[in-house]
């Protein structure tokens, strides 16, 4: 026995009266695309319908309303004549069709309502791997980016690295040159001992403006009480005001006992200078290394680069802080040693000499530090002030270098 024939019925009343009024209309044509000669496999399934399932449903939707139109017709004409058979026979018909017309809408109700579903959650889906694209891609590009800084940080270091090499080698090989010094002693060494000192003394000049500058020290002013005359062509060069301070200070006031020829060679042998120090802290060098600190260096300026006199305290008590800045100054202070021995061996021995501020500058005794500054022939030119001494041994002569005052 059915049970499910009531609801068949319920149903196909509902579509009679919307069928009614489709029956009213008139159906000019109805185009159906073709159907694929290749149907899919009976295990192949679809989570909702596809376009080819739709236009089926419409092609027997479309069948039904023509079966069920002449059923209509069928029916009106077994009452005229009357025949009982026929009515019979026809009302079989109509309600067959309306049944199947209640599948068909059944069907398509059931498709309409998981596709939205289904279309929605898959639209979801490809909006989240589309926000994702965009993220990953930001993503790559900022990757991309650090490559970029990284292989530029790269070339730098490689370069900063190579002129490192380059240095060290040179250092290594004047080192070797100045070892023989006491055995081939030359003018021309000793002018490129002077130059190798004056290099020692603007390479520390670097590191003591900087510290002078975080310290809020007033660079100007500073000049300013050094060298009151002297009117500078550019800004940049004020820096030779502090190599000027720094290689008098080093150069004057040192005493014999800190220059013994013997030492020459012992502390010479050593690449790094700071390994003097610790090889014999309490050597000629040692010694020459602590007073000059604390004659270039004051208390005030210590304190204001460090918070502290820890350096004094620890070069008090005999020994020498590896920091930093300390190993910087004994890298100078050693050029300044070697070539304040180097002038004391020569028999007679290098007078240093200073050009005076103002002076008229003379080509024989002088050189701009400036090179761009040297006067012409037949130009004067004034000097605002020495930064490197030169030195007089016999006939032969080591300019001095000097900064020249803008006129």
């Amino acid at each position: 026995m059915e049970t499910t024939a009531p609801r068949a019925a319920k149903s196909s009343l509902n579509v009679i009266f919307r069928i009614s009024d489709i029956c009213k209309c008139k159906l000019s044509s109805v185009v159906v695309p073709p159907v694929s000669l290749n149907p899919k496999p009976i295990n192949q399934k679809e989570v909702h319908p596809s376009f080819s399932e739709e236009e089926a449903i419409l092609s027997k939707l479309l069948d039904s309303i023509s079966s069920l139109k002449l059923a209509y017709v069928q029916h009106q004409q077994a009452h005229i004549p009357y025949d009982q058979n026929k009515i019979r026979n026809s009302d079989k018909l109509i309600f067959s069709q309306l049944e199947s017309l209640s599948k068909l809408e059944s069907l398509y109700n059931e498709k309409l309502i998981n596709k939205p579903k289904n279309q929605t959650s898959a639209g979801l889906k490809i909006k989240e791997h589309e926000k994702l694209l965009v993220v990953l891609q930001s993503i790559v590009q900022d990757k991309e980016s650090e490559i970029e800084r990284l292989k530029l940080e790269l070339c730098e270091l490689e370069r900063e690295n190579s002129e490192l090499k380059d240095m060290v080698e040179r250092n290594h090989s004047c080192v070797r040159r100045l070892n023989l010094v006491n055995r081939e002693l030359t003018p021309n060494l000793f002018a490129e001992a002077v130059n190798l000192a004056s290099r020692s003394v603007h390479d520390f000049t670097k590191p003591l403006i900087s510290l002078m500058q975080v310290s809020g020290w007033d660079l100007d002013s500073a000049v300013r009480c050094m060298y009151r005359e002297t009117v500078f062509h550019a800004r940049s060069h004020k820096k030779y005001a502090f190599d000027a301070y720094l290689s008098r200070v080093m150069l004057s006031g040192v005493r014999g006992e800190f220059f013994l020829m013997d030492h020459f060679d012992r502390v010479m042998c050593f690449l790094d200078p700071f390994e003097a120090l610790i090889n014999d802290p309490h050597s000629d060098f040692s010694m020459f290394c602590r007073e000059k600190y604390f004659d270039a260096i004051p208390k005030e300026m210590e304190d204001s680069f460090f918070g502290n006199l820890d350096h004094r305290v620890f070069l008090m008590s005999g020994g020498h802080p590896r920091t930093p800045f300390y190993e910087a100054f004994v890298k100078m202070a050693r050029w300044i040693w070697a070539l304040k021995m180097m002038s004391l061996t020569f028999i007679p021995k290098a007078e240093m000499f200073y050009a005076k501020e103002m002076d008229w500058f003379e080509n024989d005794f002088m050189e701009s530090v400036v090179a761009e500054l040297t006067p012409n022939s037949g130009e004067t030119a004034k000097v605002g002030f020495t930064v490197m001494p030169g030195f007089k041994i016999g006939e032969a002569v080591v300019r001095c270098r000097v900064y020249l005052s803008k006129s």
